[in-house]
């Protein structure tokens, strides 16, 4: 008997699995269980891979990520081999958005475009239209516009060819303001107003509370920036009425967070915390660890904003904590990245292929795909191996935090490609740097970690001041910076031989903290210090600096 066989008992079976996904997740499971039972009795490959794909579904929607890549992985050969293509598209976007929910961008990026490709090959038009939607959103949040316009556009595209507007405004409103965005975020207002117009006009009579809320954060932060104030308070407003109604807010969590940095721009920490204690009771609940530290990360920002040292101290070692868990649970996600490797080479019968895909998406895992320096997964690992080896040894080792000094102001004037120029430009100076005792790696934005093993504070002192000159020296034009009218760098170093019950996070919140001094007192500079803050007196050590 095939998936569309006659028998009763597995029509209503299956039927009960439609009916419940989402709703009842214990008999969805149940109902799914009894399908493979069956399946595997009369071999029926079409109706296994049924159950185990609304198997994997369920466990999704549940994050439970492992048993979900499970199901899926054995669901996907099934599928393959029984031409249920559209399952196959879904099962590759959930497996991506589950890598996205868990940072790591490498593993959705090739999630997404093998979705993409079954979509395209078999006219799963409706599918695709989602996944480029959300391979946009990808592009989008890690800054290559350009992609996300593409994928934007072509969604976009896809959703005007449907004439029945009212069936088609999900998809039509998620095109606007995705597009509106990325325009917004490149600074072209003209054509993010234009989209805000067809938003209103086109969407708005079909709206529910959700998709009001979803248009208003991005229409806030546009009247911020067009200087609308008026308009601007009247969008907060009505954002405030909606969450207080309960709406399901986790459909908007980047939304969200993204209207929690204008709140913290713009002095409402009234409204900030409001959304902050409704998205952190939601993020502990849905047990997403990196969900988790994006609303930290919110206040971290707010605490140090505020001056509120306590509470900064206590949610930075949060962060760090749940940075270690995150850490684990991508080493998990990479060995269930395999799992699903391993049984597509099973099924089509090549490991060879399959294998090179795995470490070349392993090796991805740990570089940021801008610059080359090894990310915060690489980071981590080192950060922990390195102590723990200089711990032993009794060598000293230093912390080095680093950022661009006026980067807003750069990227807001010369806009958001010569931008990623410039930071690819520092990245270089830092990649010449590493050798055995070296180690560099990109933080984030224009924040660079530079971790130097077994060298005395007079060498760390002479390296980083070399890099600040030959950084100097590339002459790369920044009129709208306080310090020169060239880019600089300034840079706080923390510094000693590790005591036992330190950890890499103590040395990274002192370089941290060192940064703040200099930025607070000058930019284009170097403070270096102990483990406790206390600055070392390398005066005397000091090399001329010209710009």
């Amino acid at each position: 008997m095939g998936v569309h066989g006659s028998n009763d008992v597995v029509n209503a079976w299956k039927q009960e699995v439609l009916n419940s996904r989402g709703k009842d997740a214990e008999h969805t499971l149940k109902c799914c269980l009894d399908i493979e039972r069956y399946a595997k009795e009369h071999k029926d490959a079409a109706l296994l891979g049924f159950a185990y794909f609304y198997s994997g579904e369920t466990y999704y929607l549940l994050n439970d990520v492992e048993h979900m890549f499970r199901n899926i992985a054995q669901a996907i050969h099934l599928l393959g081999q029984t031409g249920q293509w559209e399952l196959i598209a879904r099962s590759y976007n959930l497996m991506a958005i589950s890598s996205v929910n868990k940072g790591n961008v490498s593993a959705a990026m090739d999630y997404y475009l093998t979705g993409l490709n079954y979509c395209r090959k078999y006219g799963i038009t409706k599918m695709e239209i989602s996944i480029m939607q959300n391979l946009g959103n990808l592009y989008m949040e890690n800054g290559v516009y350009h992609e996300a316009q593409s994928y934007f556009e072509k969604a976009y595209s896809y959703c005007r060819s449907n004439p029945d507007v009212k069936e088609n405004y999900v998809g039509l409103m998620a095109s606007y303001v995705n597009l509106a965005r990325c325009y917004m975020l490149q600074g072209m207002l003209d054509k993010t107003h234009a989209y805000i117009e067809k938003l209103d006009a086109e969407c708005a009579s079909y709206y529910e509370d959700i998709d009001i809320l979803y248009v208003d954060c991005l229409k806030a932060r546009y009247y911020h920036l067009i200087h609308n104030y008026v308009r601007r308070d009247a969008q907060i407003q009505e954002i405030v009425e909606i969450i207080n109604k309960n709406v399901q807010i986790m459909e908007v969590f980047d939304d969200l967070c993204d209207f929690c940095g204008l709140m913290l721009e713009i002095g409402r920490d009234d409204v900030l915390w409001m959304i902050v204690e409704k998205l952190d009771q939601i993020v502990k609940n849905s047990g997403v660890i990196n969900l988790q530290r994006r609303v930290i990360s919110i206040k971290i920002k707010g605490y140090r904003k505020n001056q509120d040292n306590a509470g900064y101290l206590q949610a930075a070692g949060l962060y760090y904590e749940l940075s270690e868990i995150m850490e684990r649970e991508n080493k998990d996600m990479i060995v269930n990245m395999l799992y699903v490797r391993s049984s597509l080479e099973r099924a089509n019968e090549s490991r060879r292929e399959m294998e090179a895909v795995n470490v070349k998406l392993l090796k991805q895992s740990e570089t940021d795909q801008m610059t080359g320096l090894a990310n915060r997964y690489r980071l981590n690992d080192y950060s922990d191996k390195v102590l723990d080896y200089c711990y032993e040894h009794r060598l000293p080792l230093a912390m080095e935090i680093l950022d661009i000094d006026f980067f807003k102001q750069y990227n807001d004037n010369y806009g958001h490609q010569q931008g990623d120029e410039c930071i690819i430009a520092i990245a270089d100076e830092l990649k010449k740097m590493e050798d055995r005792q070296t180690f560099c790696a990109r933080y984030g934005g224009d924040e660079f970690i530079i971790i130097y093993a077994g060298a005395s504070a007079e060498e760390v002192y002479a390296k980083a001041a070399a890099l600040r000159q030959n950084i100097m020296d590339l002459k790369l034009e920044h009129l709208y910076s306080k310090a020169l009218p060239i880019v600089t760098i300034s840079q706080g170093i923390s510094y000693g031989v590790p005591e036992n019950g330190n950890r890499s996070w103590d040395f990274l919140h002192t370089a941290d903290m060192l940064l703040y001094q200099v930025k607070k007192r000058s930019r284009n500079d170097i403070c270096i210090a102990d483990i406790r803050g206390q600055e070392l007196d390398l005066s005397s050590k000091q090399e001329k600096v010209e710009p």
